[in-house]
């Protein structure tokens, strides 16, 4: 009987082949060259390749933070917006039947680093909620070097949060159940969406700044 190879040992021998190093897609069992800076050995937390940041379903992909950009555009066909400020809406016709919903991922690239805006809805207990946060693409340490404010207003009302982007390192599932980032509920979310022509519709503007702390 002939030996089999599983894919692990055909990815070892891949490895010892191959000058660079790789980036495995879990999704897809695909090998990818990963970028220059990636640099294969894992010696520190800060050499570990990161988890794929898309909040819109759960994506087994890995690798350095070039190989992820690519990947989102990609493989979830998100966009990249440009500057330090940004303005979003977030529409909904039935808000009532959302329940740990989240809308597609913003990635934001500025000061030659990428963010990524998020915005879900939840339930606080049982209490309907949505939550917008931000997280940085890249390690802890260096994610502290930035803050960032979120704003929603309309119908004359006006909320405002300002904030520490955390790591893509965690979740953003953890960010969330960790309440860290502009908090609303769906009632006063409806009062925010009141001046529109159709009152049961959520109809959110969010806008923000990122900015780097000296």
């Amino acid at each position: 009987m002939e030996p089999r190879i599983n894919h692990l040992q055909i990815e070892s021998q891949v490895h010892e082949l191959l000058d660079y190093p790789v980036c495995t897609n879990q999704i897809t069992s695909t090998i990818y060259q990963c970028s220059n800076d990636y640099t294969g050995e894992v010696n520190n937390d800060k050499e570990k390749p990161y988890n794929c940041p898309y909040s819109g379903s759960k994506c087994t992909a890995t690798g350095d933070i070039r190989w992820l950009l690519q990947h989102l555009r990609n493989d979830h066909h998100v966009e990249m917006h440009d500057g330090r400020s940004f303005s979003h809406r977030y529409v909904h016709h039935n808000p009532k039947h959302l329940h740990h919903a989240t809308w597609m991922l913003t990635l934001l690239d500025c000061y030659g680093r990428q963010f990524c805006l998020y915005f879900e809805a939840f339930h606080l207990k049982k209490t309907p909620m949505y939550i917008a946060y931000m997280q940085f693409m890249g390690d802890e340490e260096e994610a502290t070097s930035f803050s960032y404010t979120l704003e929603i207003s309309g119908n004359g009302r006006k909320m405002t949060w300002q904030g520490v982007p955390r790591s893509i390192r965690d979740s953003h599932k953890t960010v969330r159940d960790s309440q860290d980032g502009l908090i609303i509920t769906r009632k006063l979310a409806m009062f925010f969406s009141a001046d529109n022509t159709n009152s049961k519709e959520l109809k959110l503007k969010i806008s923000g700044r990122i900015w780097r702390e000296h």
